[in-house]
């Protein structure tokens, strides 16, 4: 599976601000098609870090990779363990000895050396080959592992993108509270508003730079947890992506497709192969061994030599294993059972999912083609009534945080189709996009 996943262009954008209320909301609203990338610290030395770094630095260094490691070097001294077979024996006899009359001493006895082995080449064979099958579902299990670790570290760096564009538009807010109060006091100043107008507004500032405050906090703490994933020390990086973009998704009959080689469903009929196998070693070492011996024989008496032979099978039918045989089958069958129980519950997953994404696609497709170019308008208007004293303060304060409030449903409404689009492709367990 490719897991060397993700290509991002680099396009920080800088934000300059326009003294003028009407400009500045203009650029409030131009935020939402560019998707700006700068950090609100505006820090020269932070790194940048795009999201295929991220989930690299992940697969190379989280500890739970080396976990398959060690797991495949005990898989591997397994297989080696298995085809080591019995080993020969060598056995040596002496008869007709310390009786009486002619057997008396050991001049009538005789001496046999002889060595023995048991055929068990099909027995080793199928045993070295159930151990490969069990060893072969480590490679399964580092593919999902290497999803899971992947979708983990691709959420948190969409949380941290997306909370690093929510500060830059919460200082946007922070600049917009402070030209309204600005122009507020332009009004008090003329005697064209009262005094507590400018307390509103001033009370308004506030509020948003505690937000913004509370902001930094909050992506100073998702970036931490993002560089934990490697046990990275620093967490005053950059990250960089096009946020403000619909992932494309294809059609819900390739989803399916996709669906039928997640690793979930390979894992189980692995474990099915590793039943049969198993199965099978069971049903080969019931059958009976056969012992052949070889040797020579040496007589006291007329100090003569002779060869032995013999043959040692088995008698009746060995029934040791038909209860595990029995086992196995009924392991195979769950795993069965499993597999066409989790085939069902992916699908429905997928399909729900994937309903979710239709939609947000239609909320994102709302807010920037109706909702947010008529609240651009809407602002725009307010402002210059208000300047000119056709409009009260509540009322155009409403409009601006109405479209400040439009801007964030936009951004979460892509933070949350970006987060569905790497569920879909962990379920799936296709390589991920961003």
């Amino acid at each position: 599976m490719n897991l060397h996943l993700f290509r991002l262009p680099n396009k920080p954008i800088a934000h300059r601000f326009i003294g003028r209320l009407v400009l500045h909301a203009v650029i409030v609203a131009g935020t939402c098609w560019t998707a700006p990338t700068v950090n609100a610290e505006n820090r020269p030395e932070s790194a940048l870090l795009s999201l295929d770094q991220a989930v690299r630095y992940t697969l190379e260094k989280h500890p739970e990779m080396d976990v398959f490691l060690y797991r495949r070097e005990a898989y591997q001294g397994l297989v080696e363990q298995v085809a080591v077979g019995e080993r020969a024996n060598v056995g040596f006899m002496i008869e007709d000895f310390g009786g009486d009359g002619d057997y008396n001493g050991i001049e009538g006895a005789q001496s046999t050396l002889s060595i023995s082995w048991v055929i068990q080449r099909e027995r080793i064979e199928t045993r070295v080959q159930s151990a490969r099958t069990t060893a072969s579902q480590v490679d399964i299990q580092q593919q999902i592992k290497a999803l899971d670790l992947s979708a983990q570290t691709a959420r948190l760096f969409i949380q941290a993108l997306a909370e690093q564009q929510r500060l830059t538009i919460t200082q946007q807010a922070v600049q917009q509270a402070k030209d309204t109060i600005a122009a507020i006091k332009k009004r008090v100043d003329a005697g064209k508003s009262p005094e507590f107008a400018r307390l509103q507004a001033e009370v308004e500032l506030a509020q948003r730079e505690l937000e913004a405050e509370d902001l930094q906090h909050l992506l100073t703490s998702t970036r931490y947890q993002l560089s934990a994933q490697w046990g990275g020390e620093r967490n005053d990086f950059r990250v960089v992506g096009e946020l403000y973009k619909v992932p494309a998704l294809g059609s819900v009959e390739q989803q399916f497709d996709h669906l039928k080689q997640t690793p979930a469903l390979a894992l189980l009929a692995t474990q099915q192969r590793i039943t049969q196998s198993e199965i099978e070693l069971a049903r080969i070492e019931a059958k009976p061994q056969w012992q052949f011996s070889l040797g020579v024989r040496r007589f006291e008496a007329t100090d003569n030599f002779g060869m032995v032979a013999g043959v040692s099978v088995p008698l009746g039918t060995d029934h040791s294993s038909v209860g595990k045989v029995r086992s196995l089958q009924a392991k195979q069958a769950e795993y069965a059972s499993e597999a066409e129980a989790l085939q069902r519950q992916l699908d429905t997953q997928l399909y729900v999912l994937f309903q979710e994404i239709k939609h947000s696609q239609h909320v994102i497709e709302t807010l920037q083609e109706r909702i947010i170019p008529a609240l651009n308008n809407a602002q725009a208007q307010a402002t210059r009534a208000y300047e000119t004293g056709k409009l009260g303060y509540q009322q155009w304060i409403a409009i601006l945080n109405k479209n400040l409030g439009a801007q964030q449903d936009l951004l979460n409404a892509f933070e949350v189709i970006h987060l569905q689009h790497i569920e879909l492709q962990r379920l799936t367990g296709i390589t991920l996009t961003f």
